[in-house]
């Protein structure tokens, strides 16, 4: 993984550049060459009731590696297709999951945990501080009076509001 699906370019030109291509993304996802797939499929495009040359689209199934790398990733594979003479193409990558991953009927993931009772008091602190942030910021703004000076307010509310 990753796994390049690969439609619109001839597979004898993508084979010049597949090996530098190859050991570039393996860099930059930090895994081995050979786990790298490069598949080029046949399609066929129709437009306006005839066939067309198909858009040059990779489309990239792997796990996910963080922004930085799939922007790399892109970067170089937008960067060898279009070495081929390509003008433009489209790079699109689907995430999968490791729990809902099998390779040979065993699943790579674990599933995650899913504590609703740690989710929902979550929630709810969130709820409860929003709350008195909203007193909080009533209270201010009926305590200033003209020219800024704000009337006397409790020490405790002066300090909740600072912070």
């Amino acid at each position: 993984m990753p796994h390049l699906l690969i439609r619109g370019v001839d597979p004898d030109r993508l084979a010049t550049v597949s090996e530098a291509l190859v050991a570039e993304l393996a860099d930059i996802c930090v895994c081995p060459p050979d786990h790298i797939l490069l598949e080029c499929l046949h399609t066929t495009a129709v437009f306006a009731g005839k066939r067309v040359a198909s858009y040059p689209f990779v489309e990239v199934n792997w796990f996910d590696r963080g922004l930085a790398v799939r922007d790399s990733a892109a970067a170089c594979i937008d960067r060898h297709v279009r070495s081929l003479g390509i003008e433009e193409a489209e790079v699109a990558f689907r995430v999968y999951m490791p729990e809902a991953y099998y390779a040979n009927g065993q699943r790579l993931g674990e599933e995650p945990s899913s504590d609703q009772g740690a989710l929902q008091a979550l929630q709810e602190d969130n709820a409860r501080l929003k709350d008195e942030l909203g007193k909080a910021r009533k209270a201010l703004q009926s305590a200033v009076l003209g020219g800024g000076a704000t009337a006397s307010m409790s020490s405790r509310l002066r300090d909740a509001l600072r912070e």
